[in-house]
């Protein structure tokens, strides 16, 4: 199992629920923003590319999960952004098209912090989560008719912060002991799916 921690949040599986319910009727639309205001010294990791470094590996990863579990793998991906003085992103704006139908808008920064919030819109309505939606957070379900209040969802569990990677070492744990190879949640294929879709941004601004 990738530590991907996000996907076993509670409100990411109302947010799976809802659109396995059809909640949104037909999804045109995820946006997901992660953007940090990183330390600036050059041998951090973050700004170091033989660590690793730069926005798409270390927070844009958050949002093209997002978007894989929503829509899938893409059929296109666009990314345009800028690099640091020692050759990693410092931000980048990557679109993915989905068969024609739907679209990703993702954002991650290293040198500006943002409300680093997300939504998904489609032709029934739209949840929107607060930010930083990779944590522990309230979400939002807005239909398409102006007239009826939105659904307010709030974690009944109180687990914030660090505390919530219990989750998914909870997950890991019930998974061996059902015997299982991968988790149902983030299974190994799509994985790698996520990870071609970083190396072709990554590629697109100049790093790979």
């Amino acid at each position: 199992m990738e530590a991907m921690w996000s996907r076993y949040l509670p409100h990411i599986s109302v947010v799976r629920k809802l659109l396995a319910d059809g909640a949104l009727g037909e999804v045109r639309h995820v946006f997901a923003d992660l953007s940090q205001s990183g330390p600036r010294d050059p041998l951090h990791r973050q700004r170091n590319a033989a660590l690793g470094g730069g926005a798409l590996l270390d927070l844009g990863v958050y949002t093209v999960q997002f978007s894989s579990m929503v829509l899938g793998a893409p059929s296109a991906i666009t990314a345009v952004g800028a690099l640091t003085e020692t050759g990693v992103d410092a931000y980048s704006t990557v679109v993915l098209s989905h068969g024609g139908h739907a679209q990703s808008t993702l954002i991650s920064s290293i040198v500006a912090r943002s409300s680093s919030t997300a939504y998904v819109t489609g032709s029934a309505g739209r949840i929107d989560l607060a930010g930083d939606f990779h944590n522990p957070t309230t979400l939002r379900l807005v239909g398409n008719d102006y007239a009826t209040e939105p659904l307010l969802w709030t974690d009944p569990t109180g687990v914030s912060g660090y505390r919530a990677l219990s989750w998914q070492a909870t997950a890991a744990a019930r998974y061996i002991g059902q015997g299982l190879m991968e988790s149902p949640l983030h299974p190994l294929d799509e994985i790698v799916q996520i990870t071609t879709t970083l190396d072709v941004a990554r590629s697109q601004l100049g790093m790979v």
